[in-house]
């Protein structure tokens, strides 16, 4: 499964989640009442939604999967909050008899993010995930910094999924898409550095893009996308886009590489060549983007917690 606050946003707004929202809400007044928990209760209510939601997919999981959860992106410069965040996650789910090493949280792949992550592995045991990678020097310090679970580099920039008409299709994503490339790049650099981090690609809108990532790690589909590719027959076009994607996802000692393999981005300061990478053109537009995206979703589930909350009552 996956999640985030936009996820969690459009399965909240199905009906049949009406009861789920308001049991939540309940969940959340009665754990600040007993001082079980003592965060902002619209907040709490919204994690407890998020966890609610999770508990329906587990049972569907691979014996070794994972729930995940996306800590809040209003927190992404604070390593402190979105530690403090990722471990309430975890509580909530230890609450409803979810073990601690099934859940991985997802974080945005901020400097502040991703010593969250390191600090959430090496302290605590929670698995983290690396969300919003846009470059390789981002992916590489998730794994070898952070020891990350997975980190997930976007195929397209966040926005073509909230803003009309602004998806571009080209005829080889392999070779034309610039998040294809960078993902490319990252599975290559972690299969020449042996790293056990894996790469989780994201962001995908068509057929095309999906089966361009034929070899990589793991790929996040959407149900549309599943159904989509059991309804589309086979064909040559497929197969070139397959064996051409493969190909680029493994490892060549002599092929050149924008990484040296003795390259490596500490996360403490001065951090200077993680720093220089996170603010290059076209990587921080690309990071801002996303998490604008996921903050205005952010906003719309607090709003839809404080309706439930004024809703419920607690004894």
């Amino acid at each position: 499964m996956t999640s985030n606050q936009a996820i969690v946003l459009g399965e909240l707004s199905k009906p049949i989640h009406k009861d789920l929202i308001l049991s939540a809400a309940a969940q959340a007044l009665k754990d600040i009442k007993d001082a079980v928990e003592s965060t902002d209760a619209a907040q709490l209510a919204v994690d407890w939604m998020t966890v609610k939601l999770g508990e329906q997919v587990l049972p569907h999981l691979d014996a070794n999967g994972y729930v995940l959860a996306q800590s809040n992106p209003s927190l992404a410069t604070s390593t402190e909050a979105t530690v403090e965040h990722a471990r309430r996650f975890v509580r909530l789910y230890g609450r409803t008899g979810t073990p601690r090493s099934r859940v991985c949280i997802k974080i945005p792949s901020t400097l502040e993010g991703l010593r969250a992550c390191r600090i959430l592995q090496r302290d605590h045991g929670t698995h983290a995930l690396a969300t919003t990678v846009f470059c390789v020097e981002q992916a590489l310090a998730a794994a070898e910094e952070a020891d990350c679970l997975f980190t997930s580099p976007y195929v397209n920039p966040l926005h073509v999924h909230f803003v009309p008409g602004t998806h571009v299709e080209y005829a080889d994503p392999v070779n034309e898409m610039r998040g294809m490339r960078v993902t490319a790049e990252i599975q290559r650099e972690f299969r020449r550095r042996n790293v056990r981090t894996q790469v989780l690609a994201a962001s995908l809108v068509t057929l095309e893009e999906t089966v361009s990532l034929s070899g990589v790690d793991r790929v996040t589909l959407s149900p549309g996308m599943l159904e989509q590719m059991l309804a589309t027959p086979d064909s040559n076009t497929f197969k070139d886009l397959r064996q051409k994607a493969i190909a680029s996802y493994n490892p060549n000692p002599d092929a050149p590489s924008s990484i040296a393999l003795d390259a490596h981005f500490p996360l403490d300061e001065p951090a200077t060549e993680l720093k220089a990478a996170l603010n290059r053109p076209g990587v921080r537009e690309l990071i801002e983007d996303a998490v604008l995206h996921f903050r205005n979703a952010e906003r719309q589930l607090v709003d839809i917690a404080e309706a439930a909350l004024a809703k419920v009552t607690v004894h």
